[in-house]
C-alpha cells in the first residue's frame, strides 16, 4: 500500500499555472545588476584603500574615516554581488570575469599597458585612475575576480 495518495491525471495544484521558473529572465537580470554593483564596489574599495594609504604616509587622521567607510561601501557591495550568486550564478561569474580576471590576467601579461588603458576610462580623474591602478597592480583585481568566480561556481552547484 503506498504511502502517498496519487493524483488524478491533468490535476495541478492551485495557482501552478501562474508559477514560473523564469530562468532567462532570473540570468539576465543577475547579470545586470552584477555588471553594475561590481564597478560600483570596486570604485569605492579601491579609493578608499588609496585614501587609507595617503593618509597612513602623510601621518594625518583627518579623513581616515572616509577611507574607511569607503572601503566598508566596496566590500559590501562586492560581498552582495557574491551571494547574488545564490539567485543568479551567472551573474556573479561573468561579474568576476570582467571586473577581475581580466584585468588582472591583462595586467600580468602587459603591465606597461594597464595605466594608459585605466587612464583611457571615461568620466575618471586622476585620483580614481591612481586607485585603480594601484588596486590592478597589487593584485586585488584578480583576487576578487577569482572570488566571484568561486561565489559563481558554489551557486552553480547549489542550484543543481
Amino acid at each position: 500500500m503506498p504511502n502517498k495518495f496519487e493524483s488524478p491525471p491533468g490535476w495541478a495544484p492551485p495557482g501552478a499555472q501562474f508559477q514560473s521558473h523564469g530562468v532567462t529572465s532570473r540570468t539576465v537580470i543577475g547579470v545586470l545588476i552584477g555588471l553594475v554593483l561590481t564597478p560600483i564596489g570596486i570604485a569605492f574599495a579601491a579609493k578608499g584603500g588609496a585614501d587609507i594609504r595617503y593618509w597612513v604616509i602623510i601621518g594625518g587622521v583627518t579623513d581616515r574615516w572616509t577611507a574607511a567607510g569607503e572601503i566598508i561601501v566596496g566590500s559590501v557591495l562586492l560581498m552582495l554581488v557574491a551571494a547574488m550568486a545564490a539567485f543568479s550564478p551567472a551573474g556573479t561569474f561573468v561579474a568576476g570575469l570582467v571586473f577581475g580576471v581580466f584585468p588582472g590576467i591583462l595586467h600580468i601579461l602587459f603591465p606597461d599597458d594597464t595605466f594608459r588603458l585605466i587612464g583611457d576610462l571615461p568620466y575618471i580623474d586622476s585620483t580614481w585612475q591612481v586607485a585603480l591602478h594601484s588596486w590592478v597592480t597589487n593584485g586585488f583585481a584578480l583576487i576578487s575576480g577569482f572570488m566571484m568566480l568561486g561565489a559563481g561556481f558554489g551557486g552553480l552547484i547549489r542550484r543543481r
